[in-house]
């Protein structure tokens, strides 16, 4: 079949599976491209594996949270360095979690988001030790490339990676980080559930930073800076929930109870049954090993993004199916209580009679 041979008709590997899910963060994917809106499928692949392995960027819903027990949450450096069989994993519960503030938010803000910390705390009984402010304003500043993804730049990293040593060397074991970052009107389309994720892009550098210099699970939490006035009218369902509060915090600290601890023995990657990506999106060198050396990547037809580039272009062999539902069945999809709706795309508002 020459280059880029591609096995149709999937078979879902057996029940008890380590799975992988990967949706990369600001290049536009239709499912998993907005905020937390992959959660579904994420629930539904974890019920029927061992443990699932997935980044912020999936399961992430600002204030929301949903995280299945079995989930084991990574960030994407650590992912992928994962992926291309560098260390390997043990499911943690148990995490010393601590927090970075950029410098750059101002007292009145700083002062409600540790109140939400002081709130999760509370909740949860997850063990949050530590906060700290950078020396510097981050004065992170993000953009949409030539390519049509989002990226950006973030101009006092030294700050960053300081603080975040500190907080290794007293002990922590996952971090979370809130940076300022202007809501520019590049945020338009996104709101109506249409393009890319404007800041997803310099948020996946943030953690990769974080994550690279201390061998740690980080993951972002944004504190957008707007005075805009919300039309809470044309908010699509995809990134409601960016707007029913101001905080990022709640998912990010749930999240992080699940990091695992990085180890040299244990869960590794020849561990997995499959890792299931977006169609056009199995670009990282950790899924490209895979996929040459395990033949174990699944990619998802229906979950496009805007890259232009096809499974065909390659000398390698994947797995494809139609849609995500495809690697189980309806019977579990009821059994789990989620509405087959929102499992695809587009999701309609809900209805007033």
């Amino acid at each position: 079949m020459g280059a880029g041979f591609v096995r149709a008709g999937f078979t879902p590997a057996p029940k008890e599976e380590i799975s992988c899910l990967i949706i990369p963060t600001g290049i536009g994917a239709t499912i998993g491209g907005y905020a937390g809106d992959a959660n579904p499928i994420a629930k539904l692949i974890a019920s029927k594996s061992k443990y699932l392995i997935t980044h912020p960027n999936v399961v992430n819903g600002a204030v929301l949270t949903d995280i299945p027990e079995n989930i084991i949450y990574l960030e994407g450096f650590l992912l992928d360095q994962f992926l291309l069989g560098k260390f390997s994993l043990i499911p943690n519960k148990k995490n010393k979690i601590g927090v970075i503030f950029d410098s750059g938010i101002n007292d009145e803000r700083l002062n409600y988001e540790i109140n939400v910390l002081n709130a999760l705390r509370a909740f949860y009984g997850c063990e949050i030790k530590y906060w700290t402010l950078t020396d510097k304003p981050l004065e992170v500043s993000v953009e949409i490339n030539e390519h049509g993804f989002s990226t950006g730049k973030i101009k006092n990293i030294e700050s960053l990676i300081k603080k975040a040593l500190m907080l290794k060397e007293k002990g922590i074991t996952a971090i979370a980080i809130c940076s300022a970052i202007p809501d520019y009107d590049l945020n338009t389309n996104y709101k109506l559930g249409k393009g890319v994720d404007p800041i997803g892009g310099v948020e996946a550098i943030i953690s990769h930073i974080v994550s690279a210099s201390t061998g740690l699970v980080a993951a972002h939490a944004p504190v957008l800076l707007s005075n805009e006035e919300i039309n809470y009218k044309n908010i699509s369902p995809l990134s409601a929930s960016e707007y029913i509060a101001k905080t990022f915090l709640p998912s990010v600290i749930s999240g992080l109870r699940y990091a695992p601890t990085i180890s040299s023995y244990q869960l590794s990657a020849l561990d997995l049954s499959q890792i299931i990506v977006p169609y056009n999106a199995f670009g990282s060198a950790g899924v490209l090993y895979q996929a040459e050396k395990f033949k174990n990547v699944t990619l998802i037809k229906e979950n496009k993004t805007c890259l232009e580039v096809s499974p065909f272009d390659l000398n390698l062999k994947f797995n494809i199916v139609e849609s995500y539902t495809d690697l189980t069945s309806q019977e579990k999809v009821i059994k789990l209580g989620i509405d087959p709706k929102v499992l695809k795309r587009p999701i309609r508002k809900i209805e007033r009679i």
